[in-house]
């Protein structure tokens, strides 16, 4: 839980002007949905439009993350979710809170709640049912191309293409969890190597939000290194760590992975091969 941020942390995040702005949101209480991990806190602040934030507390350090054009970079969004913890810690729903509330709700209202939520967002019926007879591999692979297989003319705003994105990348993580290793990780490749499609082209309106393509290398990486079948995986693997590699936008981007250039043994002649 972060416990350490103190006014003074705050005024120090950021230039007084973003302070400012930032503590007019707060003070306007548009602070919205306050969740808190044991590493930091989630908020949705609103303005133009709904903003995710996301803010770490690393010691005595935080590192922030929004859905605005700042990405990274300290914006109002992230100093407000700050006062909000600072003066209104209580209001934030820990996820301890949140797991015993769930647990305590009728099984059957449960099943009411996710049928509903699915009637509104149908995507989310791939978190519970797979229509049978088709293959897995196919199946993922056409749910990223249905995100990106668009005219190669059509100029793409990275920010729609990120919150499409956001139900695959938690489904990559159920699948994870439940042991199924080699589709998490497909998952993750065909949205990371695409993306690295849309810079080459230049078919972006606007870069990525900052960091969001590396945080997405840094994920496949983990995932490949830590997959418990990793010598079955090894050839699937090294083909998607060449291909990734070899994107003239992979370097630009930050995207080395290292880790699996060692494990795999690769050379460099290899890796540009």
């Amino acid at each position: 839980m972060p416990t350490r941020i103190t006014p003074m942390d705050v005024k120090a995040f950021a230039s007084h002007e973003i302070y400012r702005k930032g503590e007019q949101i707060y003070e306007n209480q548009l602070v919205k949905h306050r969740f808190m991990t044991h590493y930091g806190l989630h908020a949705t602040v609103r303005g133009a439009g709904n903003f995710r934030v996301e803010m770490i507390v690393d010691g005595e350090q935080l590192f922030g993350r929004c859905t605005c054009s700042s990405g990274s970079g300290p914006c109002e969004h992230q100093v407000a979710t700050l006062l909000a913890w600072l003066n209104e810690a209580a209001t934030f729903l820990s996820y301890q809170e949140l797991r015993k509330a769930i647990r305590s709700k009728d099984k059957n209202a449960l099943v009411d709640l996710l049928l509903n939520l699915v009637e509104i967002f149908p995507e989310l019926s791939q978190f519970f049912v797979t229509t049978p007879g088709i293959d897995a591999t196919r199946m993922v692979r056409e749910e990223v191309a249905d995100i990106f297989d668009l005219p190669l003319l059509q100029k793409i705003d990275p920010q729609e293409i990120i919150k499409t994105c956001q139900i695959l990348l938690v489904r990559a993580k159920l699948l994870r969890n439940e042991g199924n290793w080699n589709l998490a990780r497909l998952m993750l490749f065909e949205v990371l190597n695409r993306s690295l499609a849309l810079i080459e082209r230049e078919q972006t309106v606007r870069p990525f939000r900052e960091n969001f393509i590396i945080e997405l290398s840094d994920d496949y990486e983990d995932l490949s290194l830590h997959d418990p079948d990793f010598e079955e995986h090894r050839s699937d693997i090294e083909r998607e760590t060449l291909e990734l590699l070899d994107h003239d936008s992979a370097e630009i981007e930050g995207i080395f992975l290292d880790g699996l250039v060692k494990k795999l043994g690769l050379h460099e002649k290899e890796r540009h091969r």
